[in-house]
């Protein structure tokens, strides 16, 4: 029987100091930023504050009239980013610091100046409201720095600080979580996490760490790896997030495109459980190497380039992940004695079979084209094999298809072998077909009105491989059916609880509306 860490257990990570009290720094939640481009739409419904990039408006006067129309309604928080900091002010330092505070007498919150910098010197002399800032946009610093750079920015008692580096590992996104949940009870309130792809989980996370705030886009985003504001509270729900919320997610190489956090937050949010999905982008999977624990991650699902890799991490796999090669799913399982082993589980085999199995009452005897001769192939004819198909793997160099054919003990050939009538099934196994203008790998000639074409690329969502199938008459499984079979697998294992069909594709449906593919 598989033990899951409990959804309600204990903190893996220290939140014991609790950070200051809303009213005391009224920013809160996710901020929106307000740039000339954005500066006449509305605010993003449930930000927590909005931060005006003072720095990116031409006007010193429109800016300013700006923050009073916004702090009528909202906390402000204004920010005139230097030029060595990633941001635009080009007037001198005593025009910023005095730009400051005209915006706090405005009726701004707070005003960002970066620790070290002469405006916040003088701001610090004057008494305002001070959040002292300090980023990287090109690496990540180290422990001891970061120690050292705190107790820096801390005797200058602002009212907070704020350190962003840049990630390049997930270790790095363990270092800054745990420098917020580390902050001592009376110290200036900590801001947190990493930018770029790699700190997209600790820009989610941070809150439940003790930040007070965190921030989001509001159109073109204004830092990397920053997510829409309604993307931040409604999807991942980063406002309510605690210390005990386990996490979840898809570990792969890219990893942006992915629909899996848009498919499973919602089913997570309705079964009222206190966990979330993330999206991890790794380099390397051994990354995950001693971060399991400190990120509460209880479970992944795997793609490109990593499932041979998740297999190989394993404790132990089922039979399926074993057979193929591959795993997309580890699974984060606690032992008697207070530890813990990884179980690796193939459900691309339920992805594969079951969309198949809607339309086909018998898939014993059925002759099976495979196109393609990588992980997603492989796994694709053992669960064919299993369920008593005749799978044929068709590549396009022999040197590489025709070993990995023999290995699974199936025939195979050229992909220019393929003719019309010669299988009931064809089916396009990645990494071919990844790029929106792919084109078919295999001639539209190949369909006919009763091949059924099978797609297990999900984006785009439409291929040339299904739309030559389907000028042709055939029959067209796309990738999201795939999708929604392992990853109702993949919900169950994680939680021990079902989701349903129905409410995975309707949230499918409703990232591809929203604009996502």
């Amino acid at each position: 029987m598989i033990q899951r860490p409990g959804l309600s257990g204990n903190s893996l990570t220290s939140a014991e100091n609790a950070m200051p009290e809303s009213s005391d720094l009224k920013l809160s939640g996710v901020l929106a930023p307000i740039t000339p481009g954005n500066c006449r739409d509305e605010v993003p419904a449930g930000a927590g504050g909005v931060e005006v990039r003072a720095d990116l408006f031409d006007s010193r006067d429109e800016s300013l009239a700006l923050v009073s129309a916004l702090a009528q309604e909202f906390a402000v928080l204004v920010t005139p980013r230097h030029l060595s900091q990633g941001g635009s002010w080009n007037w001198s330092e005593e025009e910023r610091a005095s730009y400051c505070i005209d915006a706090l007498e405005r009726g701004a919150s707070m005003v960002d100046v970066e620790h070290g910098t002469e405006a916040a010197a003088i701001l610090q002399a004057s008494g305002g409201k001070v959040l002292l800032s300090w980023h990287d946009f090109e690496g990540m610093i180290g422990a001891d720095d970061l120690d050292e750079l705190t107790s820096e920015m801390e005797s200058c008692e602002p009212a907070a600080i704020k350190v962003v580096p840049t990630a390049r590992r997930l270790a790095d996104i363990v270092l800054m979580l745990e420098w917020v949940a580390s902050r001592p009870q009376q110290a200036p309130a900590r801001i947190g996490f990493a930018m770029g792809a790699h700190g997209i989980p600790g820009r989610i996370l941070s809150l439940s760490r003790g930040a007070p705030w965190t921030y989001g886009a509001n159109g073109p985003a204004v830092a990397p790896g920053q997510l829409p504001v309604q993307e931040m509270l409604e999807l991942y729900r980063v406002c309510q997030l605690d210390s005990e919320t386990r996490v979840y997610g898809v570990a792969g190489n890219p990893v942006g495109h992915s629909l899996s956090p848009h498919m499973h937050n919602p089913s997570l949010s309705s079964a009222g459980l206190n966990a979330v999905y993330l999206p991890f982008h790794l380099d390397d999977f051994s990354e995950l190497e001693g971060c399991w624990e400190s990120l509460r991650l209880d479970g992944l699902s795997v793609t490109i380039p990593f499932k041979a890799d998740a297999l190989a991490r394993a404790d132990e796999a089922c039979e399926q992940a074993a057979s193929c090669g591959a795993a997309n799913t580890l699974l984060r399982c606690e032992d008697e004695l207070g530890g813990w082993s990884l179980r690796g589980f193939n459900t691309d085999f339920n992805g594969v079979l079951e969309p198949l199995q809607g339309r086909l009452s018998e898939l014993g005897g059925v002759e099976v084209a495979v196109v393609g001769n990588g992980g997603a192939a492989r796994g694709a004819v053992r669960a064919l094999l299993e369920a008593g198909a005749r799978p044929t793997i068709y590549y396009r160099s022999e040197e590489s298809g025709g070993p990995v054919a023999q290995d699974l003990g199936v025939d195979s050939g050229p992909i220019d072998g393929l003719k019309a009538g010669g299988q009931r099934v064809v089916i396009n196994a990645p990494p071919l077909g990844l790029e929106p203008g792919d084109p078919s790998p295999v001639a539209e000639s190949v369909f006919d009105s009763a091949t059924i074409a099978f797609d297990m690329v999900y984006d785009p969502p439409e291929p040339h491989f299904l739309l030559d199938a389907r000028s042709r008459g055939s029959e067209t499984i796309g990738g999201d059916e795939m999708l929604v079979a392992q990853g109702l697998v993949q919900f169950e294992l994680f939680t021990g609880m079902k989701a349903t069909k129905e409410d995975f594709q309707r949230n499918l449906r409703d990232a591809r509306g929203a604009g996502r593919s």
